[in-house]
């Protein structure tokens, strides 16, 4: 169930992709809110990642959405080793892969997480695309405090100087290649089910 919700929202909880990932968006795609009820069958517990696929098909049903997915390149930054090597530490444990302790508010902080992954995390701190360029394998342990915005005062330094000085990873400005969904078509009224 989503309670006041607007469709912008449900179609990046569908698909898994932030604002800039999509295009083709009607006007009234953030501004309009609708509640959502809809049950797994068999009143199971889903995972995120077993959600998307339901919700999908659920907008495809209630909302006649019509998407196509392009690859573009858009300015953004590019996840790289930094000279004198990554500082990484491997996972410890038997967390479920991509397992997310805490983000947010000048932290960055989780276990088990493969280098797309600290790629994706990055991006809401560095306010545009962020794609793994590192060729680095495995899941690793993160932590990471940083200034929480540019020019802010704080004792931390900013996503950039952090992430060198700490996992010995760079951000490097530069187009990247950004899956995007492309709304064909969607109805502003959904139809009941």
């Amino acid at each position: 169930m989503a309670l006041s919700v607007s469709l912008a929202f449900l179609i990046k909880m569908a698909y898994g992709i932030d604002d800039n990932q999509v295009t083709g968006k009607p006007d009234w795609l953030e501004s309009e809110l609708f509640d959502v009820v809809a049950k797994p069958e068999s009143d199971i517990t889903l995972t995120r990642d077993e959600l998307r696929p339901r919700l999908q098909n659920l907008l495809q049903q209630r909302f006649h959405l019509l998407t196509h997915r392009e690859t573009k390149l858009v300015r953004g930054y590019a996840l790289v080793v930094a000279k004198g090597g990554a500082k990484l530490k491997a996972t410890k444990g038997d967390h479920p892969p991509g397992y997310r302790v805490y983000v947010g508010g000048g932290k960055l902080e989780g276990l088990n997480w493969s280098m797309k992954t600290l790629a994706a995390m990055l991006q809401p701190a560095a306010g545009l695309p962020v794609v793994d360029q590192t060729d680095i394998e495995g899941s690793y342990d993160i932590k990471l405090d940083f200034a929480s915005e540019l020019g802010a005062d704080s004792q931390f330094p900013s996503i950039f100087t952090a992430l060198q000085e700490t996992l010995g990873l760079k951000l490097e400005s530069k187009k990247v290649p950004v899956e995007m969904l492309v709304i064909d078509h969607v109805d502003r009224t959904p139809t009941e089910d």
